[in-house]
């Protein structure tokens, strides 16, 4: 049993870097996961537009690192950059596989919700000639 200095922590400060731990962990999980701006339901009118903002399946959440209309974040890339120079091939590629820090969903959307977010994502941000 460690000895108590009088002011909570104990002698070699463990009770301070134990609260200070729990306490970044909780602030880095806030940030995470706060990043995006989902679209209310109301204002939404496309099928792709609802599952790319968490409307219809919770787990397909693409708007937490694009925002719901795509424009980015901090932690995901702005789509109006991106999207106009991929293949509706090369969409359903990147959303499987995940690549950089973006999660893999490959498994998770069906062939139909893919159909659905390839082709908001191709009028919402549609090819450059």
């Amino acid at each position: 049993m460690q000895k108590s200095n009088g002011s909570g922590l104990n002698e070699d400060g463990s009770l301070w870097t134990k609260r200070a731990l729990v306490g970044g962990l909780v602030l880095l999980g806030a940030i995470v996961s706060c990043a995006g701006t989902q679209i209310p339901k109301d204002r939404i009118t496309d099928p792709g537009e609802m599952l790319f903002n968490g409307q219809v399946v919770t787990t397909i959440d693409c708007y937490r690192c694009h925002n719901g209309d795509g424009t980015g974040t901090w932690r995901g890339a702005n789509l109006a950059e991106r999207v106009p120079k991929l293949s509706d091939g090369a969409i359903v590629k990147t959303i499987n596989e995940g690549p950089g820090m973006m999660p893999a969903y490959k498994g998770k959307i069906d062939d139909q919700q893919m159909a659905a977010i390839t082709t908001w994502l191709r009028g919402r941000f549609p090819t450059k000639p």
